[in-house]
């Protein structure tokens, strides 16, 4: 099976990190710290396959080559999907599809273009390793940004930083990885 692409309508963005924090932290505004903040949720769920952010409904299409399961592409797994089949220039029903939420998958399914459709999903409230690995990733690109890249300290009250004290933050938290695998230039 491939998964063509999965569409997502969003409930609420997780209420941490909070936009003023990483605002302050990289000198910018918060509604650019708010767009930062989002991407890097989407970033964080295409990087563990999991879902952080809350979905009010969402879409998958997916491609099976030969007779075989459909799975979902993220968990927590919806509770229910409903399965459709392209054909005749038009999605179908799939009469009889048998969906598992256990396992996240429409089961013996023939080969063909396929549609699954699920409701709201709510992950819960993200671990508190996750957000902190969501703030700086946000903060990571923040300061980074191409609009930056002139920056070398920021002096603010009796305390300076630069880009180059900070890099060991950004390798310790793990979002150096995750901007690694996820960036594309």
């Amino acid at each position: 099976m491939t998964t063509i692409d999965i569409t997502m309508t969003r409930g609420s963005l997780p209420s941490t990190p909070t936009a003023v924090d990483v605002a302050l932290e990289a000198s910018t505004t918060n509604e650019r710290a708010t767009t930062m903040i989002a991407a890097s949720w989407r970033m964080l769920e295409s990087y563990t396959g999991r879902l952080y952010w809350p979905a009010t409904a969402a879409t998958a299409v997916a491609v099976l080559d030969a007779q075989g399961d459909a799975q979902w592409p993220r968990q927590p797994y919806p509770d229910s999907l409903t399965v459709e089949q392209w054909s005749g220039g038009a999605w179908a029903a799939v009469a009889g599809a048998e969906y598992v939420p256990e396992f996240g998958a429409a089961l013996d399914l023939p080969a063909g273009r396929y549609r699954l459709t699920a409701g709201a999903v709510d992950p819960g409230t993200p671990a508190e390793n996750v957000s902190e690995a969501c703030r700086a990733l946000a903060l990571y690109q923040l300061i980074h940004s191409p609009a930056r890249r002139e920056f070398r300290s920021i002096t603010a009250g009796d305390s300076t930083m630069t880009r180059e004290a900070l890099a060991g933050l950004f390798k310790a938290s793990g979002a150096g990885l995750l901007l690694a695998g996820e960036v594309r230039w």
